[in-house]
């Protein structure tokens, strides 16, 4: 009994941290906290009226995530952006999405063609409301249907595990209203090329212009967070640990 009661309450914790995590990863890319910006137990659990232990073990999900890193003397701080990172997400990006795109094109299925038109016409009605977060689901879903298409699950894994890590950058830059709606407009041209190359069943061509198209967002991305005063500026060949050493100290 008292060891059922144990488990049950084991359980309560570690679905009350899930929770306590994915709530505090939305609200770092709504940049309700800011890149480098020190996250608090104790301020954490009186938001959420809870105890520091999910707390504390949601934090370690974020940390294992990526989203935020451990400064020694400092604490537990959102993770620092910088061009550098930015530019090693990006270069994986292309690497992983490049080779994807080719074997899409070899696997398309008509119904999956249609697929991704039906999600550009949605997408577009959000550029028409300006509705950002709904675009940033449509977005999501255009890109995992594409890869879909491929057919092998570890590529595919790899592929969203690093679009998880530059999300942050990504939804931080549209939360100013007219970059939200930029940044629509520009994805849509994006996804019609890719949609067009698809339809012409050259693989040379959809590497192309996924390639293309990842630099232009990394360029988009990148402007927006310089504009906004997010991102670190590059050093060198700094890497992420000085980032956030910068902060206050060194990585764990």
């Amino acid at each position: 009994m008292i060891k059922a009661e144990l488990t049950q309450r084991v359980n309560a914790i570690q679905s009350t941290a899930s929770v306590i995590a994915q709530s505090l990863k939305e609200m770092i890319y709504e940049a309700e906290f800011k890149p480098g910006q020190q996250l608090v137990q104790e301020t954490i659990a009186r938001m959420f009226q809870v105890s520091r232990i999910p707390v504390r073990d949601a934090l370690q999900l974020l940390t294992q995530m990526g989203i935020v890193v451990n400064v020694p003397r400092k604490g537990v701080i959102v993770r620092p952006l910088s061009r550098k990172l930015l530019r090693e997400l990006f270069e994986l990006r292309k690497i992983l999405e490049g080779a994807a795109a080719r074997m899409a094109a070899q696997r398309m299925s008509p119904e999956r063609l249609q697929e991704l038109s039906g999600l550009l016409k949605e997408q577009i009605e959000c550029l028409k409301s300006g509705d950002v977060k709904r675009h940033e689901k449509l977005d999501d879903a255009f890109h995992r249907t594409l890869y879909e298409a491929v057919g092998n699950r570890t590529l595919i894994d790899l592929i969203f595990v690093n679009w998880e890590r530059i999300k942050q950058a990504r939804c931080a830059s549209t939360v100013v209203a007219d970059r939200g709606k930029k940044w629509i407009s520009q994805s849509i041209q994006r996804h019609k090329r890719v949609v067009d190359a698809l339809r012409r069943k050259k693989e040379d061509l959809i590497c192309r212009v996924i390639v293309e198209n990842i630099e232009s967002s990394h360029r988009e991305i990148t402007s927006s967070l310089e504009a906004l005063g997010w991102i670190e500026p590059e050093t060198g060949n700094s890497t992420m640990r000085d980032e956030a050493a910068r902060w206050g100290g060194k990585l764990k």
